[in-house]
């Protein structure tokens, strides 16, 4: 599963639990966080952390890759 920075942050969430086949809820329980709480970061009226970034990783075995496409001036 590869998201680019391009996309809007709310929708990133979206996309890996839908990626995973989870509903809110299941995604919710597993990272302890409540169903509100996921819902909100989706619809993006509150910004999650990249500790809760974290937390979906680890508890789904998903790495977290950061990279730049800019090349640099030789």
């Amino acid at each position: 599963m590869k998201i680019n920075v391009k996309d809007k942050s709310n929708e990133i969430i979206k996309f890996i639990r839908e990626g995973l086949n989870l509903t809110q809820e299941e995604l919710a329980k597993s990272i302890k966080i409540s169903k509100s709480s996921i819902e909100k970061y989706e619809y993006g009226t509150v910004n999650y952390t990249f500790e809760t970034l974290l937390k979906i990783a680890h508890v789904y075995n998903l790495d977290i890759v950061i990279s730049t496409n800019i090349k640099e001036n030789k």
